[in-house]
């Protein structure tokens, strides 16, 4: 009797939108890109909560744009004018931020890691929550994923999107902040050994990541997919 009645209530369309919910939260969270490689080098550097404050405030903007998305904004994404500043301001973003990490990884590489004073600062929470922010709400694939994935899943599933919206915010919470959680935590335990060479390595590689997502935006907006 219990499993039936668990299972009865797993299947309500409560929770069958918080699943979804949280599927479209891992989704936009877990791939590798910008944020990611951002997450990663501020964990290595300044340990868990400077990684968790970055991804804080991309899980800030997921949220917002699923409430956007959900709730019919969709046509936003249609203004040209406002996806191609959007595009303009997300590539210098990525490409200052690429510059930067190898700016940082020489530094790392050129620096005696034995030395006491040669162990960089910790990265600002705050900056790191508002640099989280930017690189997500500046991302015109985060925007194309939210406008495009929420309303093509929930589509025909939902008959009152508006009083479903607070299960979906959830779910996308519980999914990105999760991913949040365990991803810098992991990088926060691996960064306990040799942690000069895991900041070098994560500095190069997210630099090189950095640059070539922001190279990767410029070449698809000069050559979009074909409509055939």
């Amino acid at each position: 009797m219990s499993i039936i009645l668990a299972r009865e209530l797993l299947m309500t369309p409560a929770l069958t939108i918080l699943a979804k919910g949280i599927a479209l939260g891992l989704g936009a969270a877990a791939p590798i890109g910008p944020v990611n490689v951002e997450i990663a080098r501020r964990t290595l550097r300044g340990g868990f909560r400077a990684g968790f404050a970055l991804g804080c405030g991309a899980v800030t903007v997921d949220v917002c744009y699923v409430i956007l998305s959900t709730a019919g904004s969709a046509s936003l994404i249609k203004n040209s004018y406002f996806y191609w500043s959007l595009l303009v301001a997300g590539v210098l973003m990525l490409a200052y931020l690429g510059v930067m990490s190898w700016i940082s990884a020489i530094k790392v590489f050129t620096s005696d890691q034995s030395s006491e004073n040669s162990a960089p600062a910790a990265p600002s929470l705050r900056g790191g929550y508002i640099t989280g922010l930017l690189m997500t709400l500046l991302n015109p694939i985060t925007l194309l994923f939210w406008f495009a994935a929420v309303p093509s899943v929930l589509a025909g599933r939902s008959q009152q999107p508006a009083s479903d919206l607070p299960m979906i915010c959830a779910g996308v919470f519980v999914g990105t902040i999760s991913w949040v959680i365990g991803f810098a935590g992991a990088l926060a335990i691996v960064g306990r050994w040799r942690r000069g060479l895991w900041m070098f390595l994560a500095d190069a590689f997210g630099g090189t990541t950095l640059l070539a997502f922001a190279a990767y935006a410029v070449w698809r907006a000069v050559h979009p997919p074909s409509s055939h």
